[in-house]
């Protein structure tokens, strides 16, 4: 049943209408086909599923895909890039995309993150950690508060892994936590996984974690697999727990997790696998085996403590330290000063985090390009691009236009003239899948006099790619699921391509030059009506009428 929650003037709606013993599974891209097909068995042993936000913003074939599981099982919202502990204000094109994601799904659950992201211009996509100190307290309260007023709903909070602690006085995290949830009426995500990797890594209790937060904000439990690192990292030997999600759950988090339900009793639990995925059967086990143990304890419940008496010591501004924080891992730093000094070499986990998760997404979006280059170099490339110019937001999905302006400046590149065309291609391939489509011009609902006069422009899915290469062969051959022999002769033609989005698949045309001609005359001018004027006498009617045909019949344009 839905929740209504008073909290000052607002009203947040609480949607979470899941068994306490529910066991759900995190829902990937590779995932839909394995869980379109599970039989009633597996169905039973999951009893919802978590998508991460923002890999659904945006118009595409994996947010329609999550629409329609919706039709059939709860959903869960996780979100990854909102940057709540950010030290300035909060994304609102990031919030309002949020907004919309969470009106279409209806989400059983939000959460977010204690952690950040971004600050001011920069956003790099991994949870990076948070002084805990009173300052943080206020500026995360604010946030949550504002993210709630938003969507209309309570959010939860996750616990984060912990890989370092910062060298002044902070609020214990579980007693920060607490206050969050009695200052801004969110709930907690309690995640088992994080208090065992952090207890690790850090040297605590997370047994003592457990006990210290209160039951009656907790409303979600996590469990995920971790990797075990050995590092030598100047002079210093040491074992660090990565929190990776590509594990089945290990004995010890298993433990702390039977610990957890002993003290707090069963939540609605979901079980994280985001990489490396094994059958799916593995996956319905590690769900199972969670129902298991959620059956045997009854939900129960703790009063807060009291988070009025939070103290800290705040020896460090934040905006400050979060500015120092994004150019000692944008610039490879060795160390991290505002750590504690046992722990200020670990600032090479969150670079690898982040260059890691960046390098990959451009691999995604420029396969032929890495295919062409080789991966070496394409890893150097990204990473100078990943340094000079850093995500701005945490939609990720729109970063990496600019990534072609290197071309010109790597030696050995001289043999490939092509690639510059090649990128720019292969970003609008990208950039149409995201795209949102809204307001097509529909000539069948508008008088032609008004069709021919009205200001129009592409949509946003449009783009017109012009070569002097076969760039349309050079990319397919280049990806690396092409079977067959290579063979390309840069002589033979030149490309006038046309990229658009048609339903929710990205579509790429051949234009012959009349064609290029006009869409291109098109592009510079406002109406229809400017574009065949200026073209009069250089293309024959009939040609001018197929193109208008092709035109209309593939909604490229939108009213300006």
């Amino acid at each position: 049943m839905a929740n209504n929650i008073q909290l000052g003037d607002a009203v947040l709606n609480s949607e979470n209408n899941l068994s306490s013993t529910a066991s759900g599974l995190g829902i990937r891209s590779e995932l839909f086909d394995s869980v379109a097909s599970i039989n009633r068995s597996a169905e039973q042993k999951i009893g919802f599923f978590e998508a991460h936000s923002e890999n659904y913003f945006g118009e595409s074939i994996a947010r329609a895909k999550l629409l329609k599981l919706r039709q059939d099982h709860p959903i869960s919202l996780h979100g990854v890039g909102l940057s709540l502990g950010r030290a300035d204000e909060l994304d609102q094109s990031h919030l309002a995309e949020l907004k919309r994601l969470v009106e279409q799904v209806e989400p059983v659950l939000i959460s977010e993150h204690l952690a950040w992201s971004a600050y001011s211009h920069r956003h790099l996509p991994d949870l990076l950690p948070l002084s805990l100190t009173s300052q943080a307290l206020d500026i995360i309260c604010q946030h949550i508060d504002q993210m709630q007023t938003a969507l209309g709903r309570q959010i939860l909070i996750e616990n984060p892994s912990n890989y370092l602690l910062f060298d002044q006085l902070q609020i214990p995290e579980p007693e920060f936590l607490n206050a969050l949830a009695k200052r801004t009426g969110c709930g907690l995500l309690m995640d088992i996984n994080n208090i065992h990797v952090s207890a690790s890594n850090i040297g605590r209790d997370g047994s003592d974690y457990i006990d210290a937060v209160s039951s009656d904000v907790i409303e979600q439990y996590h469990l995920a697999g971790y990797t075990e690192v050995e590092r030598d990292c100047q002079g210093i030997s040491e074992s660090i727990l990565i929190d990776t999600h590509n594990h089945t759950v290990y004995d010890p988090v298993w433990d702390l997790f039977d610990h957890a339900l002993s003290v707090h009793g069963a939540r609605p639990t979901l079980f994280e696998w985001d990489s490396d995925f094994p059958e799916f059967e593995v996956l319905v086990g590690e769900c199972q085996k969670a129902k298991v143990l959620l059956q045997k304890y009854p939900a129960r419940s703790t009063e807060s403590t009291n988070a009025d008496k939070l103290r800290s010591i705040d020896t460090v501004n934040l905006a400050q330290s979060q500015d120092d924080f994004l150019d000692r891992v944008l610039s490879l730093s060795k160390t991290l000063e505002t750590a504690s000094p046992e722990h200020q070499h670990r600032i090479w986990i969150y670079q690898n985090n982040v260059f890691g998760a960046v390098q990959d997404y451009l691999e995604e979006v420029y396969p032929a390009t890495r295919g062409v280059v080789g991966a070496d170099f394409f890893k150097q490339m990204a990473q100078i691009f990943i340094q000079n110019s850093p995500p701005s937001t945490g939609n990720i999905h729109f970063y990496g236009e600019g990534m072609s302006t290197l071309c010109g400046s790597f030696d050995g590149l001289e043999g490939l003239p092509y690639l510059f065309d090649l990128m720019h291609y292969e970003w609008a391939l990208h950039k149409s899948y995201f795209s949102v489509v809204s307001n097509s011009l529909d000539p069948n609902g508008v008088q032609q006099e008004e069709l021919l006069t009205s200001s129009v422009i592409y949509n946003d899915s449009v783009s017109l790619i012009f070569s002097a290469y076969p760039i349309y062969e050079i990319q397919r051959q280049s990806l690396p699921t092409f079977q067959g022999s290579v063979s390309i002769d840069l002589n033979q033609s030149r490309d006038n391509l046309l990229v658009y989005k048609l339903g929710h698949e990205v579509q790429c045309l051949a234009l012959d030059d009349q064609q290029a001609e006009f869409l291109s005359a098109l592009e510079q001018n406002q109406n229809l009506l400017q574009a065949i004027e200026g073209l009069q006498g250089s293309i024959a009617e009939d040609t001018l009428s197929q193109i208008l045909s092709l035109v209309f019949e593939t909604r490229l344009l939108k009213r300006n």
